[in-house]
Formats: C-alpha cells, sequence, structure tokens
C-alpha cells in the first residue's frame, strides 16, 4: 500500500464527521470516493493528503508516518481551481509550488513545459490566468500539483463547477495521469467521473459503506447514483459505448 490510514477519526465542533475509518490504497490504483454533501469525503482526502492534522488515528505514506517531509509526494486539487491559482502568468502559476521546494530554474522550466504537454496547454505560458475557461483553470490546476511530481493525487469534486465540455477536458487529463501510473483518488457527485475507476469507496455519516469494485458498487448501490453511460449502453444494447458513438457515426 502506498497510503493507508488506521482508526481515523475527526470532529467538526460536537458533530463526528470521520468515524473510525481504517483504508489502504495501492500504488497506481484509480479510486472513486462518493457520498452524500456531509458524509465526510473532502474531510477524509484532506486528512490522507496531510492537510488536516487534528485528528486521531495515524496515516502512512509508503509505511512512514505521514510528516512534512514525504507529505510533499501527495498532490490536492480543490473542486474551485481559483483556490489554487497563485500566478500573475500560467508559467508563474506553474513554477510556484516548484520554487518553494528549490527546484533548480533549468529543471523548472523542463517540468513547467512537461506539465502543460500533459494537461494540454502548451503554449499558454504567457497567458493571463484570469482569461482562461473553468476546464483550462481546473488544467492548470492540475499542471501546477503534477509538475511538483507527487505520487498520490487527491481531487476533490473536480468537474463539478465545469459545463460538460469542461468536463471532458479535465476528465481527458484525468486519464492521462492514471496512464502515467500516478495513484488517483477522485470524489464526485457525476458518475461519468468513476466510469474508469478501479475501486469506489461509499460514505455515509463519516462510515464506510461500501468498499469494492464498481460493479459490484452499482449492483448494491445504497447511495442511489446512476451508473456510467458506458455500463447502461452495454447492459441495454449489449455494446461498448464507443461501439455504439462509432455505429451513429456510420449512419451520419
Amino acid at each position: 500500500m502506498i497510503l493507508k490510514c488506521e482508526n481515523i477519526n475527526y470532529n467538526y465542533g460536537k458533530r463526528k464527521v470521520i468515524n473510525n475509518v481504517s483504508l489502504g490504497i495501492k500504488k497506481g490504483q484509480f479510486t472513486g470516493i462518493v457520498g452524500d454533501n456531509g458524509s465526510g469525503k473532502s474531510t477524509l482526502m484532506k486528512i490522507l493528503s496531510g492537510i488536516l492534522f487534528d485528528y486521531n488515528g495515524k496515516v502512512f505514506f509508503e509505511n512512514e508516518e505521514l510528516n512534512e517531509k514525504n507529505r510533499i509526494k501527495i498532490g490536492y486539487i480543490f473542486q474551485n481551481p481559483e483556490n489554487q491559482i497563485v500566478g500573475v502568468t500560467i508559467e508563474e502559476d506553474v513554477a510556484f509550488g516548484m520554487e518553494n521546494m528549490g527546484v533548480p530554474r533549468k529543471e523548472m522550466i523542463k517540468k513547467i513545459q512537461w506539465a502543460l504537454s500533459i494537461v494540454g496547454m502548451s503554449g499558454f505560458e504567457k497567458r493571463d490566468p484570469n482569461t482562461l475557461s473553468g476546464g483550462q483553470k481546473q488544467r492548470l490546476a492540475i499542471a501546477s500539483i503534477l509538475a511538483m511530481d507527487p505520487e498520490v493525487i487527491f481531487m476533490d469534486e473536480p468537474t463539478t463547477m465545469l459545463d460538460p465540455v469542461g468536463r471532458l477536458e479535465v476528465y481527458t487529463v484525468i486519464k492521462k495521469l492514471v496512464e502515467l501510473k500516478k495513484t488517483v483518488v477522485i470524489a464526485s457527485h457525476h458518475s461519468q467521473d468513476l466510469r474508469d475507476v478501479e475501486r469506489i469507496i461509499a460514505l455515509k455519516n463519516g462510515k464506510i459503506i461500501f468498499d469494492g469494485n464498481k460493479n459490484n458498487f452499482y449492483k448494491t448501490n445504497k447511495l442511489n447514483i446512476e451508473e456510467p453511460i458506458e455500463i447502461r449502453t452495454k447492459k441495454i444494447l449489449h455494446m461498448n459505448y464507443e461501439e455504439l458513438v462509432n455505429k451513429l457515426a456510420d449512419r451520419t
């Protein structure tokens, strides 16, 4: 396990938000976390990523307790990308985290170019982040984290504030992160964001009520989350979603 936690409890005032949660995440695994608003999704991810520390229990990264040194190997993408934009230009924004890490300038330039190419924003280096669309801002946030070369990336409902075009842009980047063998954990209300995950963890009132593969999740589906269109297409038409799209394209 690249990341695990044991007996995590967390309160907001008198309200228990995380209730005795233990889990492990394998290196390179693509995991989805689901749950109603207030179920504890964001809080759990912030604990696992080292953003929140005032909890009871233990978190381990590569078998070492999470600390200031190893938490830099964990990245976090917020729901609102504007919470992560700090630079006057896109280049400055991607460089910000690396500057704090003391990355040499020559290496930094290479990583900026590489990260922007991964998110489909090569040539945007001198642009003002405030001129970007919502999807582009979220891709910029991903590039800024990716440039710091984290091994684990948490994403807190990264497509919620986006239109369908922006969601597709961001999800395309998420798939690239998985292809790069990054360990990706995404919390989302959109079933389309979960269509390629290997594992789903469902939370309710701060407790894990399901932890397993996505097919078993949709069979039990205690949270009434609609199956991704790819799964529904296969059930109804006995073909993959891509096959349906190709057939429709052939008829036009």
